[in-house]
């Protein structure tokens, strides 16, 4: 028996030892090349400087200055991603959002975005997510813009893009737009496809995504960036996460579980407890413990003398 389990023992050393060599660490999906301003990078439960150089998980979070001119991503897969000024962005997201172009590269949740595939390259399957649509099949450049209050404009300034209403239930077929066209939503309002960008966006549209730049990653190869540490993940930090769509706030309920044993992030969950109520069970876990069961009264006691039958 003893020979039996040292065999085993030495076979399933030889299957681990294979799957880790068939198995390498999974490559960082995008590096910052470009950074003109500043921007914060929300990473496990701290909040770090970005840098150039940086290379990005999945699942990390960026936001923008509001003097920020450009932040640029550049993915293993040769897309590019640039962020502009006062944008929120989730690195990667993998949600399981099915059919809602789920290897998105990026989930932008506020802000400016340029969606850049670069000539000659590969067709990329991935696009972005934004809380209204799902941008599928990019080839060209687009610029889009995310408003806080669900509006939505896409300029599609060279190939083409699907747009996916990701509210929509039914979900109807996706608004395909190609080289020149614009589409717009604002609000709840209806959404309207032109033939041309208005010129209140054309005017809004970030300066620095009107220049043409080169990629840089390969700057970057053989070098490791670390971003600098600036401080304990604060509620003020994760708030706009947090407050998200359903989906996202249940993410995030479960990946900063263990922040709502320090006090001070524990007293914004508190205090703003309605706008995201999946957190109620992970700060006040005594009001979800079943109940002991109601125990019958004791019977009084029987007078002395009194006889039963």
């Amino acid at each position: 028996m003893k020979r039996i389990r040292n065999v085993l023992a030495t076979v399933l050393l030889l299957l681990v030892g294979a799957a880790a060599h068939a198995a390498p660490a999974a490559q960082p999906p995008a590096l910052v090349s470009i950074l003109d301003g500043e921007a914060a990078l929300l990473r496990d439960s701290g909040r770090f400087g970005a840098a150039e150089g940086v290379r990005l998980a999945a699942g990390d979070l960026l936001e923008t200055g509001p003097q920020t001119r450009l932040l640029r991503l550049e993915f293993t897969d040769g897309a590019i991603v640039d962020l502009g000024p006062s944008t929120r962005a989730f690195v990667a997201p993998r949600l399981g959002m099915r059919g809602q172009a789920a290897a998105a590269h990026v989930y932008v949740l506020q802000g400016w975005f340029k969606l850049i595939q670069p000539a000659g390259g590969a067709p990329v399957p991935a696009g972005v997510l934004t809380p209204a649509y799902a941008l599928g099949e990019p080839a060209g450049q687009q610029v889009a813009a995310v408003d806080a209050d669900g509006g939505f404009q896409l300029f599609c300034e060279a190939g083409a893009v699907a747009l996916q209403d990701r509210a929509a239930r039914p979900a109807p077929p996706p608004v395909r737009l190609k080289a020149g066209e614009f589409f717009a939503r604002r609000g709840s309002g209806k959404a309207a496809v032109a033939p041309r960008p208005t010129p209140a966006f054309i005017q809004s549209v970030p300066r620095s995504f009107l220049d043409p730049l080169p990629t840089r990653a390969a700057l970057f190869k053989g070098r490791e960036v670390a971003p600098r540490r600036l401080g304990d993940l604060a509620y003020t930090d994760a708030a706009a996460w947090l407050v998200a769509e359903p989906m996202l706030r249940s993410h995030f309920a479960i990946r900063w579980r263990a922040l709502a044993r320090r006090p001070d992030f524990r007293a914004g969950l508190v205090e703003h407890m309605r706008e995201h109520p999946e957190w109620d069970r992970i700060v006040f876990p005594e009001k979800y413990r079943p109940k002991p069961p109601a125990q019958a009264p004791a019977a009084p006691p029987r007078p002395a003398g009194v006889r039963t039958y």
